[in-house]
């Protein structure tokens, strides 16, 4: 053990699931990508409970999963995947990687990258997170994840629920966003009604149905991009969301925020 009393241990799977309970049936709370970095609190019956390095989220794991664990705390990846899906190739073992996927200790010189101690081979277009967020490019990509399907604790295109949705895309462009909408919505300022809101803005909800707890990313021309049953770009007024198509009133507007940098200089 290290002076803190942790190990750490990295995901080796193209995505594995974080759980609310020591069950692999247990609900699914979140997920760890493949590089992601995750520190061992507690362990019983092979599984771990973990907290994800990248953003605090705690949960219970497969430790089969992750690499064994190491007294050092791991690099964090700061190279991002930016192809939908593509192969990672490490000898005679191949790893299919979604959008978004950070690729620790990666090497722009031969684009290889480690998890534990093999090293990956990675072909593919890379992205940086920019220095100062191009909102544009947010925008642009955002729409990469159109008629992704809903999953409850989701991060990837092959399944992602609402807040994961906006943290992935927001940390294309180096912004960290916490996990859950309970605590997405204390992040950054208040924005005084949708009249002034700006495109890059998070909108949150209440469902008309349950009251649940919901979070879109405002496109602007009276638009929100969210998660919900997939996907998907909906109608936005100062009432919530109407679905485009059958006309449906489905979640209440509650509050608009604002979490990246004032753009008035530029």
């Amino acid at each position: 053990m290290n002076d803190s009393g942790f190990q750490y241990a990295i995901c080796h799977l193209s995505v594995a699931p974080v759980r609310r309970w020591a069950d692999v049936t247990g609900e699914m709370t979140t997920q760890a990508r493949a590089g992601e970095a995750v520190q061992i609190l507690e362990e019983t019956r092979g599984l771990w409970r973990v907290r994800l390095l990248a953003d605090g989220y705690e949960g219970w794991v497969d430790s089969r999963q992750f690499t064994p664990p190491q007294q050092e705390k791991p690099p964090e990846g700061t190279v991002l995947t930016d192809e939908v899906t593509a192969w990672a190739r490490c000898v005679d073992r191949t790893l299919l990687l979604p959008l978004g996927t950070a690729l620790p200790a990666f090497s722009p010189e031969d684009h290889t990258f480690r998890l534990g101690d093999e090293v990956w081979t990675w072909e593919s277009r890379v992205h940086c997170p920019p220095p100062v967020p191009d909102w544009p490019a947010l925008l642009r990509e955002s729409r990469q994840y159109l008629g992704a399907p809903y999953l409850w604790g989701g991060r990837t295109l092959w399944g992602i629920d609402c807040s994961g949705l906006m943290q992935t895309l927001f940390r294309h462009q180096g912004i960290a966003l916490r996990r859950d909408c309970v605590d997405q919505i204390t992040q950054g300022e208040a924005v005084d009604g949708l009249s002034r809101a700006r495109p890059g803005d998070l909108a949150f909800f209440e469902t008309t149905r349950d009251g649940g707890r919901h979070v879109g990313l405002v496109l602007g021309g009276a638009e929100v991009l969210h998660a919900s049953a997939f996907v998907r770009i909906d109608e936005l007024s100062e009432r919530g969301i109407t679905v485009l198509g059958n006309g449906a009133y489905s979640h209440r507007l509650t509050a608009i925020r604002r979490v990246w940098p004032d753009r008035s200089q530029g």
